[in-house]
Protein backbone atom coordinates (compact mmCIF):
# COMPACT_ATOMS: atom_id res chain seq x y z
CA UNK A 1 0.00 0.00 0.00
CA UNK A 2 0.79 3.47 -0.95
CA UNK A 3 -0.10 4.67 2.68
CA UNK A 4 2.21 2.62 4.33
CA UNK A 5 5.17 3.13 2.08
CA UNK A 6 4.82 7.01 3.08
CA UNK A 7 4.52 6.63 6.70
CA UNK A 8 7.37 8.64 8.15
CA UNK A 9 8.23 5.59 10.72
CA UNK A 10 8.33 2.22 9.15
CA UNK A 11 5.47 0.15 9.73
CA UNK A 12 6.99 -2.75 10.92
CA UNK A 13 8.56 0.12 13.91
CA UNK A 14 4.92 0.77 14.37
CA UNK A 15 3.82 -2.73 15.02
CA UNK A 16 6.78 -3.20 17.47
CA UNK A 17 6.45 -0.07 19.41
CA UNK A 18 2.61 -0.58 19.83
CA UNK A 19 3.11 -4.24 21.17
CA UNK A 20 6.26 -3.22 23.49
CA UNK A 21 3.92 -0.43 24.91
CA UNK A 22 1.11 -3.09 25.54
CA UNK A 23 3.71 -5.19 27.57
CA UNK A 24 4.84 -2.08 29.71
CA UNK A 25 1.11 -1.03 30.19
CA UNK A 26 0.14 -3.90 30.67
CA UNK A 27 3.03 -4.89 33.25
CA UNK A 28 2.21 -2.00 35.18
CA UNK A 29 -1.40 -2.49 36.11
CA UNK A 30 -0.52 -5.85 36.60
CA UNK A 31 2.44 -5.89 39.12
CA UNK A 32 0.29 -4.61 41.68
CA UNK A 33 -1.64 -7.40 41.90
CA UNK A 34 1.56 -9.74 41.85
CA UNK A 35 1.86 -7.60 44.98
CA UNK A 36 -0.96 -8.45 46.74
CA UNK A 37 -0.78 -12.04 45.65
CA UNK A 38 -3.24 -11.80 43.29
CA UNK A 39 -2.16 -13.78 39.75
CA UNK A 40 -4.92 -15.76 38.94
CA UNK A 41 -6.54 -16.21 35.04
CA UNK A 42 -8.98 -13.22 35.94
CA UNK A 43 -6.65 -10.72 37.09
CA UNK A 44 -4.57 -11.29 33.92
CA UNK A 45 -7.92 -11.03 31.60
CA UNK A 46 -8.50 -7.78 34.04
CA UNK A 47 -5.38 -6.24 34.01
CA UNK A 48 -2.15 -7.44 31.69
CA UNK A 49 -4.21 -8.32 28.06
CA UNK A 50 -6.76 -5.13 27.76
CA UNK A 51 -3.60 -3.13 27.55
CA UNK A 52 -1.41 -5.65 25.27
CA UNK A 53 -4.07 -6.11 23.26
CA UNK A 54 -5.34 -2.08 22.97
CA UNK A 55 -1.59 -0.71 22.52
CA UNK A 56 -0.81 -3.49 19.80
CA UNK A 57 -3.68 -3.15 17.61
CA UNK A 58 -2.93 0.52 17.24
CA UNK A 59 0.43 -0.30 16.12
CA UNK A 60 -1.65 -2.02 13.41
CA UNK A 61 -4.08 0.62 12.71
CA UNK A 62 -1.16 3.18 12.54
CA UNK A 63 -1.86 3.38 8.59
CA UNK A 64 -5.26 4.67 9.09
CA UNK A 65 -4.44 7.17 11.19
CA UNK A 66 -1.84 8.79 8.88
CA UNK A 67 -4.71 8.15 6.24
CA UNK A 68 -6.44 10.48 8.32
CA UNK A 69 -3.22 13.18 8.73
CA UNK A 70 -3.22 13.25 5.00
CA UNK A 71 -6.45 13.86 4.51
CA UNK A 72 -7.39 16.28 7.46
CA UNK A 73 -3.75 17.82 8.13
CA UNK A 74 -3.87 20.11 11.47
CA UNK A 75 -2.80 23.60 9.71
CA UNK A 76 -3.09 26.98 11.08
CA UNK A 77 -5.16 28.52 10.97
CA UNK A 78 -7.71 25.38 11.80
CA UNK A 79 -10.09 24.74 9.02
CA UNK A 80 -13.70 24.04 10.89
CA UNK A 81 -14.94 21.55 7.87
CA UNK A 82 -11.58 20.20 7.99
CA UNK A 83 -11.40 19.59 11.69
CA UNK A 84 -15.12 18.39 11.98
CA UNK A 85 -13.87 15.97 9.01
CA UNK A 86 -11.01 14.83 11.18
CA UNK A 87 -12.70 14.23 14.52
CA UNK A 88 -16.00 12.18 12.75
CA UNK A 89 -12.75 10.18 11.00
CA UNK A 90 -11.69 9.12 14.82
CA UNK A 91 -14.69 8.29 16.31
CA UNK A 92 -15.28 5.79 13.60
CA UNK A 93 -11.50 4.38 13.94
CA UNK A 94 -12.06 4.54 17.60
CA UNK A 95 -14.69 2.61 17.09
CA UNK A 96 -13.51 0.24 15.02
CA UNK A 97 -10.77 -0.45 17.07
CA UNK A 98 -13.25 -1.15 20.06
CA UNK A 99 -15.09 -3.30 18.47
CA UNK A 100 -12.08 -5.28 16.68
CA UNK A 101 -10.38 -5.43 19.91
CA UNK A 102 -13.51 -7.57 21.65
CA UNK A 103 -13.66 -9.52 18.37
CA UNK A 104 -9.55 -10.23 18.93
CA UNK A 105 -10.13 -11.20 22.43
CA UNK A 106 -13.41 -12.63 22.65
CA UNK A 107 -13.10 -14.80 19.46
CA UNK A 108 -10.09 -16.93 20.33
CA UNK A 109 -11.78 -17.59 23.69
CA UNK A 110 -15.13 -18.77 23.23
CA UNK A 111 -13.50 -20.71 19.91
CA UNK A 112 -11.14 -22.58 22.33
CA UNK A 113 -13.61 -23.18 25.31
CA UNK A 114 -11.22 -20.94 27.85
CA UNK A 115 -13.83 -18.02 28.59
CA UNK A 116 -16.92 -18.79 26.82
CA UNK A 117 -18.87 -15.80 25.31
CA UNK A 118 -21.76 -14.98 27.33
CA UNK A 119 -25.00 -12.40 27.47
CA UNK A 120 -23.53 -10.52 30.31
CA UNK A 121 -20.31 -10.38 28.56
CA UNK A 122 -22.29 -8.84 25.72
CA UNK A 123 -24.32 -6.49 28.07
CA UNK A 124 -20.70 -5.59 29.50
CA UNK A 125 -19.43 -5.15 26.08
CA UNK A 126 -22.42 -2.45 25.17
CA UNK A 127 -22.34 -0.58 28.52
CA UNK A 128 -18.95 -0.08 29.02
CA UNK A 129 -18.21 1.04 25.04
CA UNK A 130 -18.99 5.00 25.80
CA UNK A 131 -16.29 5.43 28.03
CA UNK A 132 -14.02 2.63 25.98
CA UNK A 133 -14.99 4.71 22.54
CA UNK A 134 -13.88 8.45 24.38
CA UNK A 135 -10.25 6.74 25.88
CA UNK A 136 -9.60 5.27 21.77
CA UNK A 137 -10.45 8.52 20.78
CA UNK A 138 -7.66 10.32 22.89
CA UNK A 139 -5.38 7.71 21.49
CA UNK A 140 -6.42 8.38 17.95
CA UNK A 141 -5.32 11.73 18.52
CA UNK A 142 -2.38 11.46 20.57
CA UNK A 143 -0.82 9.36 17.36
CA UNK A 144 -2.63 12.04 15.20
CA UNK A 145 -0.27 14.54 17.19
CA UNK A 146 2.46 12.41 17.00
CA UNK A 147 2.40 12.83 12.82
CA UNK A 148 1.64 16.45 12.88
CA UNK A 149 4.93 17.03 15.32
CA UNK A 150 6.93 14.59 13.29
CA UNK A 151 5.73 15.91 9.39
CA UNK A 152 6.39 19.96 11.15
CA UNK A 153 9.55 18.72 12.26
CA UNK A 154 10.44 17.28 8.71
CA UNK A 155 8.79 20.29 6.99
CA UNK A 156 11.36 22.47 9.00
CA UNK A 157 14.69 20.95 8.55
CA UNK A 158 13.71 20.20 4.60
CA UNK A 159 13.13 24.64 4.39
CA UNK A 160 16.44 25.13 6.58
CA UNK A 161 18.16 23.43 4.27
CA UNK A 162 16.47 24.65 1.45
CA UNK A 163 17.57 27.86 3.23
CA UNK A 164 20.61 27.33 3.82
CA UNK A 165 21.76 26.45 -0.10
CA UNK A 166 19.68 29.17 -1.21
CA UNK A 167 22.09 31.63 1.01
CA UNK A 168 25.38 29.63 -0.42
CA UNK A 169 23.95 29.77 -4.05
CA UNK A 170 23.75 34.14 -3.09
CA UNK A 171 26.79 33.71 -1.37
CA UNK A 172 28.80 32.25 -4.44
CA UNK A 173 26.81 34.66 -6.77
CA UNK A 174 28.15 37.85 -4.64
CA UNK A 175 31.64 36.27 -4.88
CA UNK A 176 31.69 35.95 -8.36
CA UNK A 177 30.36 39.23 -8.66
CA UNK A 178 33.11 40.74 -6.60
CA UNK A 179 35.67 38.89 -8.14
CA UNK A 180 35.00 40.03 -11.69
CA UNK A 181 34.61 43.38 -10.29
CA UNK A 182 38.86 43.19 -9.88
CA UNK A 183 39.75 41.27 -13.24
CA UNK A 184 39.08 44.83 -15.26
CA UNK A 185 40.63 46.70 -12.06
CA UNK A 186 43.69 45.04 -12.07
CA UNK A 187 44.21 44.39 -16.26
CA UNK A 188 43.97 47.89 -16.65
CA UNK A 189 46.41 49.29 -14.29
CA UNK A 190 48.71 46.05 -15.59
CA UNK A 191 47.83 47.90 -19.21
CA UNK A 192 49.23 51.20 -17.94
CA UNK A 193 52.15 49.43 -16.82
CA UNK A 194 52.93 47.73 -20.32
CA UNK A 195 51.82 51.60 -21.76
CA UNK A 196 54.77 53.35 -19.75
CA UNK A 197 57.41 51.32 -20.54
CA UNK A 198 56.77 50.74 -24.25
CA UNK A 199 58.99 53.90 -24.73
CA UNK A 200 61.92 53.53 -21.98
CA UNK A 201 62.08 49.58 -21.47
CA UNK A 202 60.33 47.89 -24.69
CA UNK A 203 61.85 44.08 -23.52
CA UNK A 204 60.61 44.74 -20.03
CA UNK A 205 56.95 45.22 -21.85
CA UNK A 206 57.04 42.55 -23.86
CA UNK A 207 58.40 40.33 -20.99
CA UNK A 208 55.49 41.64 -19.02
CA UNK A 209 53.05 40.93 -21.49
CA UNK A 210 54.07 37.30 -21.58
CA UNK A 211 53.93 37.13 -17.98
CA UNK A 212 50.33 38.82 -18.14
CA UNK A 213 49.24 35.96 -20.80
CA UNK A 214 50.55 33.79 -18.50
CA UNK A 215 48.49 35.24 -15.71
CA UNK A 216 45.06 35.47 -17.58
CA UNK A 217 45.41 31.53 -18.43
CA UNK A 218 45.45 31.36 -14.53
CA UNK A 219 42.38 33.61 -14.27
CA UNK A 220 40.74 31.41 -16.69
CA UNK A 221 41.67 28.19 -15.29
CA UNK A 222 40.35 29.55 -12.10
CA UNK A 223 37.11 31.13 -12.92
CA UNK A 224 34.97 28.83 -11.99
CA UNK A 225 36.05 28.16 -8.24
CA UNK A 226 34.99 30.71 -5.58
CA UNK A 227 37.20 29.81 -3.42
CA UNK A 228 40.79 28.19 -4.07
CA UNK A 229 43.74 26.83 -1.86
CA UNK A 230 46.29 29.37 -0.17
CA UNK A 231 49.24 27.62 -2.34
CA UNK A 232 47.53 28.31 -5.68
CA UNK A 233 46.82 32.19 -4.26
CA UNK A 234 50.05 32.82 -3.62
CA UNK A 235 51.19 30.96 -7.17
CA UNK A 236 49.04 33.72 -9.07
CA UNK A 237 50.08 36.28 -6.18
CA UNK A 238 54.39 35.32 -7.47
CA UNK A 239 53.14 35.82 -11.01
CA UNK A 240 51.67 39.16 -10.58
CA UNK A 241 54.79 40.73 -8.98
CA UNK A 242 57.21 39.48 -11.28
CA UNK A 243 55.15 41.59 -13.35
CA UNK A 244 56.01 44.60 -11.38
CA UNK A 245 59.57 43.67 -10.52
CA UNK A 246 59.97 44.19 -13.52
CA UNK A 247 58.49 47.82 -13.89
CA UNK A 248 60.56 48.49 -10.97
CA UNK A 249 63.93 46.74 -11.78
CA UNK A 250 65.67 46.53 -8.25
CA UNK A 251 63.09 49.36 -6.62
CA UNK A 252 60.89 45.89 -5.39
CA UNK A 253 62.01 43.35 -3.02
CA UNK A 254 59.47 40.70 -2.20
CA UNK A 255 59.73 38.26 0.96
CA UNK A 256 57.66 35.19 1.52
CA UNK A 257 57.31 33.87 4.91
CA UNK A 258 54.76 31.17 4.81
CA UNK A 259 54.57 28.32 6.77
CA UNK A 260 53.80 25.15 4.80
CA UNK A 261 51.39 23.31 7.27
CA UNK A 262 48.65 26.71 5.90
CA UNK A 263 49.21 25.97 1.91
CA UNK A 264 46.38 23.74 1.95
CA UNK A 265 43.88 26.30 3.58
CA UNK A 266 40.68 27.61 1.58
CA UNK A 267 40.34 31.43 0.98
CA UNK A 268 38.59 33.53 -1.39
CA UNK A 269 40.49 33.37 -4.84
CA UNK A 270 42.38 36.58 -5.97
CA UNK A 271 41.78 38.03 -2.44
CA UNK A 272 45.50 39.10 -1.66
CA UNK A 273 45.91 40.48 -5.05
CA UNK A 274 44.27 43.90 -4.19
CA UNK A 275 46.06 43.68 -1.28
CA UNK A 276 49.55 43.40 -2.93
CA UNK A 277 48.46 45.94 -5.79
CA UNK A 278 47.58 48.26 -2.96
CA UNK A 279 50.70 48.15 -1.72
CA UNK A 280 52.30 48.97 -4.96
CA UNK A 281 50.18 51.62 -5.79
CA UNK A 282 50.17 53.80 -2.74
CA UNK A 283 53.32 52.60 -0.96
CA UNK A 284 56.16 52.33 -3.73
CA UNK A 285 54.96 53.59 -7.24
CA UNK A 286 54.58 57.41 -5.52
CA UNK A 287 58.52 56.87 -3.89
CA UNK A 288 61.69 57.04 -5.93
CA UNK A 289 63.31 54.91 -3.18
CA UNK A 290 63.67 51.42 -3.24
CA UNK A 291 61.00 49.32 -1.63
CA UNK A 292 59.82 46.01 0.03
CA UNK A 293 56.99 43.96 0.38
CA UNK A 294 56.39 41.03 2.65
CA UNK A 295 53.66 38.58 2.49
CA UNK A 296 53.50 36.19 5.56
CA UNK A 297 51.37 32.96 6.81
CA UNK A 298 51.55 31.52 9.93
CA UNK A 299 49.07 29.29 12.06
CA UNK A 300 47.55 30.29 15.33
CA UNK A 301 46.73 27.79 17.50
CA UNK A 302 45.32 24.77 15.96
CA UNK A 303 42.56 25.97 13.57
CA UNK A 304 43.07 29.59 13.04
CA UNK A 305 45.64 31.40 9.92
CA UNK A 306 47.02 34.54 10.32
CA UNK A 307 47.69 36.14 6.90
CA UNK A 308 49.87 39.62 6.85
CA UNK A 309 50.64 41.85 3.93
CA UNK A 310 52.74 44.44 4.71
CA UNK A 311 54.83 47.21 2.89
CA UNK A 312 57.59 50.17 3.58
CA UNK A 313 55.87 52.44 1.37
CA UNK A 314 54.19 55.83 2.09
CA UNK A 315 51.58 54.99 4.25
CA UNK A 316 48.09 56.80 4.63
CA UNK A 317 46.78 59.42 7.41
CA UNK A 318 43.27 57.20 6.66
CA UNK A 319 41.80 54.93 9.19
CA UNK A 320 40.57 51.53 8.23
CA UNK A 321 36.92 53.02 7.89
CA UNK A 322 37.79 55.31 5.28
CA UNK A 323 40.66 53.49 3.61
CA UNK A 324 37.38 50.54 3.19
CA UNK A 325 34.90 53.43 2.14
CA UNK A 326 37.15 55.09 -0.40
CA UNK A 327 39.32 51.98 -1.86
CA UNK A 328 37.82 49.67 -4.27
CA UNK A 329 40.32 46.60 -3.82
CA UNK A 330 40.31 46.91 0.44
CA UNK A 331 36.22 46.88 0.41
CA UNK A 332 35.93 44.17 -1.84
CA UNK A 333 38.23 42.02 0.20
CA UNK A 334 36.43 42.76 3.39
CA UNK A 335 32.96 42.03 1.57
CA UNK A 336 34.17 38.52 0.47
CA UNK A 337 35.63 37.81 3.84
CA UNK A 338 31.91 38.80 5.08
CA UNK A 339 30.62 35.97 2.65
CA UNK A 340 32.85 33.34 2.96
CA UNK A 341 33.83 33.67 6.96
CA UNK A 342 30.48 35.59 8.23
CA UNK A 343 31.62 36.68 11.97
CA UNK A 344 34.54 34.14 11.90
CA UNK A 345 37.34 36.32 10.85
CA UNK A 346 39.24 39.27 12.20
CA UNK A 347 40.27 41.87 9.57
CA UNK A 348 42.78 45.10 10.93
CA UNK A 349 44.52 47.34 8.84
CA UNK A 350 47.35 49.40 10.38
CA UNK A 351 48.80 52.26 8.63
CA UNK A 352 50.87 55.94 8.96
CA UNK A 353 51.74 58.66 6.97
CA UNK A 354 55.13 57.49 6.26
CA UNK A 355 55.25 54.35 8.18
CA UNK A 356 54.05 51.84 5.70
CA UNK A 357 50.83 49.74 5.23
CA UNK A 358 49.99 46.41 7.14
CA UNK A 359 46.95 44.54 6.89
CA UNK A 360 46.28 41.53 9.15
CA UNK A 361 43.45 39.10 9.27
CA UNK A 362 43.01 35.58 10.99
CA UNK A 363 40.76 32.96 9.45
CA UNK A 364 39.59 29.81 10.48
CA UNK A 365 40.90 27.06 9.15
CA UNK A 366 39.19 25.08 6.18
CA UNK A 367 41.14 23.09 4.12
CA UNK A 368 40.94 21.29 0.37
CA UNK A 369 43.14 19.19 -1.39
CA UNK A 370 45.64 20.78 -3.39
CA UNK A 371 48.94 19.56 -5.24
CA UNK A 372 51.57 22.55 -4.34
CA UNK A 373 54.68 22.43 -6.44
CA UNK A 374 56.32 26.05 -5.28
CA UNK A 375 57.79 26.06 -1.72
CA UNK A 376 58.20 29.49 -0.35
Amino acid sequence: MRIIKDLPIRYIYCIVIGLTLGVILGAKTYLPYIYWGETDEYVMRRSFMPHFINNGLWGFLVPLVFYGYLRWPLSWPLQRNSLIRAFGYSMLIAAFHEIFSNVIWFGPMHYLDIYPFSERNLQFIIGAFPSALINRIVEFWIIFALFSAIDYAKKYRNKELELAQTQTQLSQAQLNALRLQLHPHFLFNTLNTISSLMEVNVKGAQKIVSKLGTLLRTVLEKDQRTTISLGEELDYIKSYLDIEQVRFHDRLQVHYDIDPSTLKTRVPSFFLQPLVENAIRHGLAPSTDNGWLRIESHREDHDRIVLRVEDNGKGSPHNQDALLAKGIGLRNVKERLDLMYKDGYTMKIDTQNGQGFQFFVEIPEIEQPSKLNEVY
